[in-house]
């Protein structure tokens, strides 16, 4: 418990020194720890109303929250980077309608594993909450399975060690799907079942 409130404490950190939006007004955000993470749980849980469904509802989310900001015809794949080696597997982006179940498709990332979860998150509920989901190459998503984030540098790679790191330009997003799996869902998405490395006290 002491190491799931450090990491939620420092993840929280980054919130309290952003531009604060309206959405967090009734948040007393000069509180810390256990105090600021409850008050955000409470927030987040009450707030979050709508469900959708594992299919059709989520595939539809993520052509438009994942869609491109260059192109509306394209997704980001969270974990991609490069479009121009002629591999799909490091593609960093895929056509919108491109989604399905073959190789050289995009489908849908569980960020928080859904055999993680404590217990399996199923598909529904955290399972299918499009918060933690994100499009992703097929193959990509096959090497990654279910293996725990590990620090690292440079492009969404598996570990020496055998874990998995998004990549640098991933893992922001990838870190705060995490805190809001773990303060919307708990126990049940603990951040130490999602992750490995040394707690870092600031």
């Amino acid at each position: 418990m002491k190491n799931q409130l450090l990491i939620c404490c420092m993840l929280l950190s980054i919130i309290t020194f952003a531009q604060v939006p309206s959405y967090y007004n009734d948040v007393n955000l000069s509180q810390s720890g256990t105090a600021l993470k409850d008050n955000l749980a409470v927030k987040i849980t009450s707030t979050h109303t709508t469900f959708l469904s594992y299919t059709p509802g989520v595939w539809d989310a993520l052509k438009q929250a994942d869609l491109d900001p260059n192109n509306a015809n394209k997704v980001l794949l969270i974990y991609g980077y490069d479009d121009t080696d002629n591999n799909y597997k490091t593609d960093r982006t895929r056509g919108k309608d491109s989604n399905g179940g073959s190789i050289g498709l995009w489908n849908r990332e569980h960020t928080y594993p859904k055999s993680l979860g404590l217990p399996n998150l199923g598909t529904t509920g955290p399972g299918s909450d499009a918060h933690h989901l994100r499009a992703s190459d097929i193959q990509l998503n096959a090497d990654r399975g279910s293996r725990k984030y590990a620090d690292g540098n440079g492009n969404a790679k598996i570990t020496a060690q055998g874990y998995f790191y998004p990549g640098d330009e991933w893992k922001g997003d990838v870190a705060r799907m995490m805190l809001f799996m773990y303060l919307r869902y708990g126990d049940r998405c603990l951040p130490k079942n999602v992750g490995v490395g040394s707690l870092v006290s600031r």
